[in-house]
């Protein structure tokens, strides 16, 4: 399921559930971190993305999937798949008219893995398994490792609302909360 949502002060998103938009997905490289549960829990396994558009400024889109994989350990992953390929256009949901790439380069990598462990860190999160960026997008000129932090906690956040059982919050204001911060 895609949702387009208007997030005011010119702040744009575009929503997947259960699904991720067609991206080519060329892996160059994999950054991975792991860390120890103290109580794990086995979930289900979802998928999310986001597309975000904020008010021009030097940083203002990023696209970024991610599927969370439960499995019976006791420690939770978390993987980036980079891609530096420059060949791959893609386009916007959002109606943008720059020039937007598929993949995640290595440049916005180890902000990606950073926000991922904080917030999972801040959450107290116990769901193990695997929680892997396999997809994404950026502008040349309009993308930075501040945008791709924000889309990140944004995505943790959305994950910990969906894993949660009866105290869900509506996606656009879990969206709005981890961007106003």
């Amino acid at each position: 399921m895609m949702v387009i949502i208007d997030l005011g002060k010119f702040r744009e998103a575009v929503l997947w559930k259960d699904e991720l938009p067609l991206l080519p997905s060329n892996v160059d490289h994999e950054l991975e971190i792991s860390m120890q549960l103290n109580k794990p829990v086995v979930s289900e396994n979802k998928k999310l993305a986001i597309e975000l558009k904020l008010p021009r400024n030097s940083s203002y889109y990023a696209l970024l999937g991610v599927e969370y994989a439960p499995n019976q350990t006791s420690e939770i992953k978390i993987k980036t798949n980079l891609s530096n390929s420059p060949n791959n256009m893609y386009s916007s949901e959002l109606g943008l008219h720059d020039e937007i790439y598929s993949g995640i380069p290595s440049e916005y990598a180890k902000a990606i893995i950073n926000s991922a462990k904080e917030v999972v860190l801040e959450s107290g999160w116990q769901h193990s398994g695997s929680i892997i960026f396999g997809l994404g997008a950026h502008s040349l000129v309009g993308s930075s490792e501040a945008v791709f932090s924000k889309v990140t906690k944004v995505l943790i956040a959305l994950l910990i609302n969906e894993l949660s059982i009866g105290t869900s919050q509506s996606d656009e204001s879990v969206i709005r909360t981890k961007l106003d911060k």
